[in-house]
């Protein structure tokens, strides 16, 4: 009997402890989410929101622009936002004269994120504040100041917990029932 009892106690603990550290140790998952730009859109297409004037992918001028949302799903669904990145992929073409080798540009993001400055050919990258990523969507705005450059691509990372799986909360219930009988039984 007392051999049984030990049994018992000991395995609802250990579904308890499994069911616990399953619920509190998700294992966090990255999604990137990619927009490529070609002179007549995006890809995917339904991420190109507006621009001004001539191709897609080239700003060229002052006032020239482009705005863009990316659009993801959690698969699977998201408990909890960690982090965001973004990572804007812009590319000078130095004609050779003075005036082509100075771009300047100024871009700035729904969540309030900002950036200007010249333009060179690189990875521009940003954090982006995670209360803004939860609706699957995320829009930018890049604005030519002077000059002309290219956007070539834009990636939304985003570290998330999430949602605990049934079955981890059936085992941590289980568990947590075990035991609460096992009390009963001991008090009776």
């Amino acid at each position: 009997m007392v051999m049984k009892k030990a049994l018992l106690i000991g395995l609802s603990g250990m579904l308890l402890l499994f069911g616990t550290v399953s619920i509190a140790g998700a294992t966090p998952i990255t999604l990137i989410d990619t927009t490529i730009f070609t002179a007549t859109g995006t890809n995917p297409n339904e991420d190109l929101v507006d621009y001004g004037w001539g191709e897609v992918n080239k700003l060229d001028g002052i006032g020239d622009y482009v705005v863009w949302t990316h659009h993801y799903d959690f698969i699977p669904a998201v408990q909890t936002v960690l982090s965001g990145n973004l990572s804007v992929y812009l590319r000078d073409e130095d004609d050779g004269g003075f005036w082509d080798s100075c771009e300047f540009a100024f871009g700035w993001a729904e969540d309030g994120t900002w950036g200007l400055g010249e333009v060179d050919t690189g990875i521009y990258s940003y954090d982006v504040t995670a209360k803004f990523l939860y609706d699957g969507e995320f829009t930018i705005t890049l604005v030519s100041l002077w000059g002309d450059f290219y956007i070539d691509q834009s990636e939304l990372e985003i570290t998330y917990e999430p949602v605990p799986e049934p079955a981890t909360m059936l085992l941590f219930g289980v568990g947590l029932v075990g035991l609460a009988g096992i009390h009963r039984k001991k008090r009776a």
